[in-house]
């Protein structure tokens, strides 16, 4: 029984690799097998090679003699990254699966299922945090020599570390279930946290060469305070080494907490199984609603259709935040970026105002919420069908929305460029106007090839939100249609000047949203009727 346990909870996690949710069937053998492939390229090659060229440049603190150190940097760095790959995972595995009720109805010992789903937890823990451990195992016995004992000591110090991800996993899971039952704004808090540790990655990402030499530079005196302030620490990379103290104490540790940890969810799993989520009690009220426009209406749906998921939020949307923390980064750091700008325009006059403007037209580019968002009606594309509305309003509610979502942040931009760069009148004009006519132009032509391209089938939001052909053309056409706008002046445009060429893009892109504006009055309510 633990045995068909485990390999449903397994099935369960890799699910994506043999069945379409696309197409709502499974996946050819072929398909399969790529699926496979990719999924080891990106686990081996890209993570497994990356944190690989971070063990190598740690070798010389192995050569100093100082390899203690090097493990529990790198042990450090696997502990992180198991944790992070395997805590959302464990919260909807161990804590919030879906058919818990199912199971427990069933004849299962209970003590099978808590197993079953602790050995998911486990072997996915183990999984991110092998992308380091084994690399730094290997790179490790390259410099120094090879023995019993220090063989026993890695595999000692892997086994103990992917404990340690399996604890706090767990730990960690049950506080991130908890919030989930008792937030009331789940997809704003999963947004912000999902942005706090892109900003922790990009930021060890961009820092990791620096803090490398300064680790090499400075081992002596960093594992001198290890060694003396944290014990424990020093202890863990001595384990690595093949200290008999480190393994004999970390071993028994590790048995220790996963028993305890055994002792309090087989007495606690079925509450927590059980435990149905926060019911929202309303009481009847007096409460007037307030009437909108039927134009406001479709508007305030699309707002809350966008807020109420935050895959939404996160693919399609994610730059109405980085533009303002752009914004004020430029004004801080205005020198280099002017130097690149400079650059980039090849000292043509007018260049760097027609390339700030392209470049303010490729941020915003990179918001694309009206592109999916005709396909994400789904199955309840009746309902709208059945309104009493016009289908332009609809297509142009959805425009509305991305072109609102965009051009602030897009306006607060342009506001910080006009400072850092200390422009003139006419040029802060242009930067502060072109990039809203482009919005206006990409919000139209969004929500139009959401409708042309719009797909009502599928079975995972995701789908129509990272993988549809409507997406994928705003996407790399608006970065295109950026890089066009910037460089075809600075190779011929240049003959016209900057104000004259700009206008004329201006109006060319106020043409084309014309265009798009009457193709949807005239043929929208075709579209939507013929969806299905």
């Amino acid at each position: 029984m633990l045995y068909i346990l485990v390999k449903k909870q397994l099935a369960e996690i890799f699910r994506s690799f043999f069945y379409d949710p696309k197409r709502n069937k499974a996946r050819t053998l072929s398909s399969k097998i790529i699926m496979i492939v990719l999924f080891a390229f990106l686990m081996i090659g890209i993570l497994g090679g990356m944190f690989l060229a971070m063990a190598m440049g740690l070798r010389p603190i192995i050569r100093s003699g100082y390899g203690w150190f090097y493990f529990m940097v790198m042990g450090l760095v696997g502990l992180f990254l198991g944790i992070f790959g395997s805590v959302f995972n464990t919260f909807s595995t161990l804590y919030l699966a879906k058919d818990n009720d199912l199971l427990l109805s069933m004849p299962i010992p209970i003590k099978d299922l808590i197993a079953s789903r602790l050995i998911s937890v486990y072997l996915m823990g183990l999984m991110y945090s092998a992308v380091v451990c084994l690399p730094a195992i290997i790179v490790y016995f390259t410099v120094s020599s090879i023995s019993f004992l220090k063989i026993v000591g890695g595999l000692s110090w892997f086994l103990v570390i992917s404990i340690f991800v399996f604890t706090l996993s767990c730990l960690l899971g049950y506080v991130v279930a908890w919030g989930s039952s008792k937030l009331k704004h789940k997809n704003i808090v999963t947004v912000f946290i999902s942005i706090i540790f892109l900003a922790i990655y990009y930021v060890f990402y961009f820092k990791a060469v620096d803090m490398m030499n300064v680790l090499v530079k400075n081992t002596v005196l960093y594992g001198r305070t290890v060694k003396n302030a944290a014990y424990l620490l020093y202890l863990f990379g001595k384990m690595a080494e093949g200290s008999v103290v480190g393994i004999v104490g970390y071993l028994t540790l590790s048995v220790l907490i996963v028993y305890l940890l055994w002792y309090i969810l087989s007495r606690s799993f079925f509450k927590i199984a059980t435990t149905s989520q926060t019911t929202i009690h309303s009481s009847i009220n007096n409460k007037t609603f307030q009437q909108h426009a039927l134009f406001k209406a479709l508007l305030l749906k699309e707002f809350a259709r966008f807020t109420s998921s935050a895959n939404y939020m996160l693919n399609c949307g994610l730059n109405i935040l980085i533009m303002p923390i752009a914004g004020i980064a430029l004004i801080i750091k205005s020198q280099e970026v002017i130097a690149v700008i400079q650059a980039l325009s090849q000292n043509v006059e007018g260049g760097l105002v027609v390339m700030i403007c392209a470049g303010i037209c490729l941020l915003a580019s990179m918001n694309d919420m009206a592109a999916p968002a005709m396909s994400l009606e789904g199955k309840s594309i009746w309902i709208v069908q059945s309104l009493p509305i016009e289908a332009s309003l609809l297509v142009k509610a959805k425009a509305g929305m991305q072109y609102i979502l965009t051009a602030i942040p897009v306006c607060f931009f342009s506001i910080c460029v006009i400072i850092a760069f200390r422009l003139s009148f006419i040029s802060s004009m242009f930067i502060l106007i072109f990039p809203q006519l482009y919005c206006l132009f990409t919000a139209l032509f969004a929500s139009w090839i959401g409708m042309i391209r719009a797909n009502l089938q599928w079975t995972n939001e995701l789908y129509p939100i990272k993988q549809s052909l409507s997406v994928t053309i705003c996407l790399f056409g608006g970065w295109g249609v950026s890089a066009i706008i910037g460089f075809f002046y600075i190779y011929i445009g240049y003959h016209l000047g900057m104000k004259i060429y700009l206008l004329l893009i201006a109006a060319l892109l106020l043409g084309l949203s014309y265009i798009i504006m009457h193709y949807i009055d005239h043929h929208a309510s075709e579209k939507l009727m013929n969806m299905h």
